[in-house]
C-alpha cells in the first residue's frame, strides 16, 4: 500500500485535497455559529406583495417615532392600478423564523398616522446595527472568488441575511407562495 501510494501521490493528493477543503469549509461556517450568539432581538421589516387578484385600497407609509411603528395610510384614488399589498414582518434569529404581523386596515383614515395597534407593546431601535452587533446585509451577496466570477461560476444569492462578523443567519423567504419584493428594513424590536 505504501508503494503505491508512493507512484500515485499526485493521485492521492488530488482526491483528498477536495475533500480536506470541502470538511474545512463545512468548519469554518458550522463553528462559528455554532459558539456564537445567536441575535438576541428581533427585526422588523415590510415587504410588498404582488397580488394580481386583488388591489389595495391603501399605500401604506411605515415610519418610526418615539420608537414607536406609526403607519400613514394614503388612499389609492384608481383601485385598479395598485396591486401592490404591503406586509408587515418580524424575523427572529434565536429560531431563524419569519412571521407576518397582520393588521385590519379596515381602521386606517386616509392621511392620519397612527401607531400600528399589532405593534404597540415594541420598542423599536431603528439603528443600522443591532443592540447586540448584528446587522442586514443583502440583497446580493456572491461568492465563489475572482476565478469563479470570471467564468460564470460560484453562487449568487439576492436573499437577505443579519450578519454579525463571520456568523450569518439567513432571514427566510415570507411564508406563502406569493411574489414578494422590496424588502425594507424598519428596525429593530428591543422590547416587546
Amino acid at each position: 500500500m505504501k508503494d503505491w501510494m508512493k507512484q500515485n501521490l499526485v493521485l492521492v493528493i488530488g482526491l483528498t485535497l477536495p475533500l480536506l477543503l470541502i470538511v474545512l469549509f463545512f468548519v469554518a461556517t458550522v463553528i462559528p455559529k455554532a459558539f456564537g450568539t445567536p441575535p438576541q432581538y428581533e427585526m422588523l421589516f415590510s415587504a410588498t406583495q404582488y397580488d394580481y387578484q386583488r388591489t389595495s385600497e391603501f399605500t401604506l407609509n411605515f415610519n418610526v417615532k418615539n420608537r414607536q411603528l406609526m403607519v400613514k395610510p394614503k388612499k389609492v384614488e384608481d383601485k385598479n392600478a395598485n396591486y401592490n399589498q404591503v406586509r408587515l414582518f418580524v424575523y427572529d434569529g434565536k429560531t431563524e423564523t419569519t412571521r407576518e404581523l397582520a393588521f385590519d386596515k379596515s381602521k386606517f383614515t386616509d392621511g392620519v398616522e397612527v401607531v400600528l395597534e399589532e405593534t404597540k407593546s415594541f420598542e423599536i431601535d431603528t439603528g443600522n446595527v443591532s443592540p447586540d452587533g448584528y446587522a442586514l446585509d443583502g440583497p446580493s451577496y456572491r461568492g465563489g472568488g475572482m476565478m469563479m466570477g470570471m467564468f460564470g461560476g460560484g453562487y449568487h444569492n439576492s436573499g437577505y441575511r443579519i450578519k454579525k462578523g463571520g456568523v450569518a443567519y439567513k432571514v427566510p423567504y415570507y411564508k406563502g407562495d406569493a411574489y414578494y419584493n422590496q424588502m425594507q428594513f424598519i428596525g429593530w424590536v428591543v422590547k416587546n
